[in-house]
């Protein structure tokens, strides 16, 4: 079982928290872990990275049991999310000039039968292997 944790910051330089994330219940038969990061400077950043988190998680929900569990049709359906999340926030950019350009990074972490599945979209850092966690969390000086 993983126990996850998420924490999100503003930082020091947006009003608005434009981060949003989703941690699946420990037991789920799939394990989704999702990050999204709406893009500072541009207008709708905490609408476009909410909107991703909701449209993909509920893509793969929607969808996981029809697929085969081989590799590539599960590669297939987290690319397939990423995508029906793209357009869906896109489609929603256009409704209203406050909109106009909004966008956000994704993450997607799907963890079924031991073995994990990572779809990436922006510059969010997607740490794979305790290696990797290592170098970022503790950089040389």
């Amino acid at each position: 079982m993983i126990k996850a944790y998420a924490k999100s910051d503003i930082g020091k330089v947006r009003e608005i928290n434009q981060d949003d994330y989703y941690i699946s219940e420990p037991l789920d038969e799939v394990q989704l872990y999702m990050l999204a990061d709406g893009m500072g400077g541009y207008n709708g950043g905490e609408i476009a990275s909410k909107l991703a988190i909701q449209t993909a998680k509920s893509y793969i929900e929607n969808n996981f049991q029809e697929v085969n569990k081989d590799k590539d049709s599960i590669i297939q359906l987290v690319g397939s999310a990423m995508e029906y999340a793209n357009m869906v926030v896109y489609e929603k950019s256009k409704e209203s000039k406050e909109l106009e350009g909004m966008g956000t990074t994704l993450e997607i972490c799907l963890i079924y039968n031991n073995k994990a599945f990572i779809g990436h979209v922006g510059d969010s850092r997607n740490l794979s292997n305790s290696k990797s966690i290592y170098e970022k969390t503790n950089p040389r000086p």
